[in-house]
């Protein structure tokens, strides 16, 4: 019998690393004796294998990605349910919403806003004393030329305002090079298209230079705490090719990563929830980038379960938001790492050594995107890379080997 009912909004149609974090959602709730209704589009339900709806105990088809629509069903409905979340970033803004009609815990609608309008946040985080890149919010390319002059001489990053997956996102040298990247932005992308055409508006940024990591945690009892510091590794166009944890960082950069991002939350306001914030290490200090009100991609999730041995992540979630003490956060130990395989351009002939990899006692999950007879393209986001694969080690020392051994006896055979 259980305790108490967990509306998940967004339960279908996922990424891989996102079955994974429903799959471990899924667990640690149940081991909880907590019922989970899942909630998503008409088409991800019906498209939904039956072991993916399995992981949840009931359905509800419900536009997720439309706050005003999940406002008006709750209201309507009055679901009995107990708690709200989700894994989807297009659902973060709904899940806010849905709480706060409900009287549940959540964060404010508003500060979630905050956080997906990245303009909104820079701004925030500025008047907070944090340093952030010179940005502006362009509606033409005469806007963001006008940009360019008063920042140069570059580079500059341009982007979205509220996307995500690096989709859209160009980094340039040279004015010139700005039409461009204004045609990248307006290409169509799938994993945006629950939502509305993009407006107008998009974002032009100062470049900041140094090294790329992350933060991922959890907010409990209304405070943050970073439980990983990821060191992240990007192509040119900012589509991640490893995530790995621990991140390398001296103790003195990693505690002034760890308390910049918790202070940089509260600031903007997020009190509840799984988080992932992204982060520079440059030569005058922590720089923060963008904020995430829900867990990570690319199995990062994996990897902060992996390093803190005994975490139920997701549980530890569940309880907070329940209102019940959740057990210690475990201690650091051991390293994991994420490694994306790119497959070269042309039609696919064969794939060599995945089913060994697979077997490897150090992986702790697999996914194979591509199959024989595809055609193999352009990798323009985060959602059409080959094939990915984390593996844990005991030690830091061993992971880089491990995974590059790994990665070797991979082989993609194109025509």
């Amino acid at each position: 019998m259980a305790d108490a009912t967990l509306l998940v909004l967004g339960n279908a149609g996922m990424p891989a690393w996102g079955r994974d974090q429903i799959r471990r959602l899924s667990a640690q709730a149940r081991r909880r004796r907590v019922r989970l209704l899942g909630a998503d589009t008409p088409e991800a339900l019906r498209a939904a294998p039956a072991a993916e709806l399995a992981l949840v105990d009931d359905v509800v088809p419900l536009d997720v990605h439309d706050a005003e629509a999940c406002r008006a069903w709750a209201a309507a409905v009055r679901p009995p349910v107990d708690a709200v979340l989700t894994v989807r970033e297009l659902s973060v803004h709904p899940t806010a919403v849905v709480a706060r009609e409900l009287g549940l815990a959540g964060n404010d609608p508003e500060a979630v806003l905050r956080v997906r309008r990245k303009d909104l946040c820079r701004r925030r985080l500025r008047e907070a004393g944090f340093p952030q890149p010179d940005s502006a919010v362009c509606r033409s390319a005469e806007e963001a030329g006008r940009f360019l002059r008063e920042t140069g001489p570059g580079p500059w990053i341009v982007k979205p305002r509220d996307g995500l997956a690096s989709i859209g996102v160009t980094r340039i040298e040279r004015p010139r090079e700005l039409d461009a990247a204004l045609r990248k932005l307006a290409e169509p992308a799938p994993a945006m298209s629950p939502l509305a055409p993009p407006s107008s508006c998009f974002l032009v940024e100062t470049f900041v230079a140094g090294d790329e990591y992350s933060a991922e945690g959890i907010v409990l009892g209304g405070v943050p705490q970073v439980l990983a510091l990821t060191r992240k590794r990007v192509t040119d166009g900012f589509i991640s090719t490893s995530q790995q944890v621990p991140s390398g960082l001296d103790k003195t950069t990693a505690d002034e990563a760890r308390d910049t991002v918790e202070r940089a939350l509260t600031a903007i306001g997020i009190t509840h929830g799984v988080f992932h914030v992204e982060l520079w290490v440059t030569a005058s200090g922590v720089v923060l980038g963008e904020f995430h009100c829900r867990g990570a991609g690319d199995y990062i999730h994996a990897l902060v379960e992996h390093t803190r041995p005994g975490l139920e992540l997701y549980g530890t979630l569940v309880d907070d938001l329940l209102g019940r003490t959740p057990p210690p956060v475990p201690g650091p130990a051991g390293a994991a790492r994420v490694e994306f395989l790119f497959a070269p351009a042309g039609r696919l002939r064969a794939v060599r050594g995945w089913a060994e990899l697979t077997r490897h006692p150090a992986v702790i999950a697999a996914h194979l995107q591509v199959a024989p007879g595809d055609v193999i393209g352009e990798v323009k986001d985060s959602f059409n890379r080959s094939a990915v694969f984390v593996a844990g080690s005991e030690s830091p020392d061993d992971i880089d080997d491990l995974t590059a051994g790994l990665a070797a006896g991979v082989t993609f055979e194109t025509e």
